[in-house]
């Protein structure tokens, strides 16, 4: 993950300039202060949704967007948590980027003090982060790194399910994981062979003229709960260049449920490995 944070480089003074006014609640490199919540100022507090907003969106983005983003980690309010919470990173595989509970040991937190055993302090080439505002990302890790500090709604609309990486249209790189996010908390016993079902096209493109190889079970590991994020593995010795659709079933016996017995709202992504046919 030597590049995953290059792109924290701070430049914040132009960027909370509406919000600031006249430089109120930012330090003298124009930085957000930490934990300042009587001010009105913005400063950073220890939840997902401010240090998405102070740190991720507005600095990291300008690089980890897309499908380009360095290590594939992308850092938009749509994929950051699912990117991060007990999702091993690319450089050290055996710490998680987020380890929920245990910041020492949060890959993110050793490569932002400069500790890391590969690589060096980021932001690359720039200015350490402020002790104060990485003690604040370490405190939303300390607290168990929740998405939202939002009471849960009660809702009988059917869940969603979403594609984090590789995200829609996009060919699945080399990692050989699939990431999705759920709305909620999906009910993981019904994942099971007859609810998740991936396919390869047979070599041309479509899935409706019965030449479709089913590839049979599919590893699934739950990353988070609340909500849901799950890790797709799958056998890259069995993934020739082909189209491939994986299907999460929201209707039958077998559907995929929630935490309230509620079938999902069906999901399917469908994806390219090598050439695109």
């Amino acid at each position: 993950m030597t590049r995953n944070f290059r792109c924290v480089v701070f430049a914040l003074t132009a960027v909370l300039a509406g919000c600031a006014g006249n430089g109120e609640g930012l330090d003298s490199n124009g930085r957000p202060l930490s934990g300042n919540a009587s001010s009105g100022d913005g400063g950073l507090h220890p939840t997902l949704k401010s240090i998405q907003d102070n740190v991720f969106t507005p600095i990291c983005t300008q690089c980890h967007l897309g499908a380009a983003a360095p290590r594939g980690l992308r850092l938009d309010e749509a994929s950051a948590f699912a990117m991060l919470v007990n999702a091993p990173s690319s450089e050290v595989p055996s710490l998680n980027r987020v380890t929920p509970g245990d910041p020492d040991s949060s890959y993110i937190i050793q490569k932002l003090e400069g500790r890391a055993a590969v690589g060096g302090q980021m932001p690359l080439g720039q200015p350490p982060l402020p002790q104060a505002t990485i003690d604040t990302i370490k405190q939303w890790i300390q607290n168990g790194a929740a998405q939202s500090v939002a009471p849960a709604k009660v809702d009988v609309t059917p869940m969603q399910v979403h594609a984090v990486a590789p995200p829609p249209g996009e060919n699945l790189d080399s990692t050989r994981e699939i990431l999705l996010q759920a709305d909620g908390t999906l009910n993981l016993a019904t994942l099971n062979d007859a609810s998740v079902s991936l396919v390869r096209s047979g070599g041309d493109g479509t899935f409706n003229d019965g030449n479709e190889v089913n590839l049979g079970a599919v590893h699934v590991e739950a990353r988070s709960l609340d909500p849901t994020v799950l890790a797709l593995k799958l056998d890259g010795a069995a993934l020739v260049p082909d189209s491939y659709r994986l299907e999460l079933s929201g209707s039958g016996a077998q559907a995929v449920r929630d935490s309230s017995g509620l079938a999902i709202g069906g999901f399917v992504l469908q994806f390219t490995v090598g050439a695109t046919l």
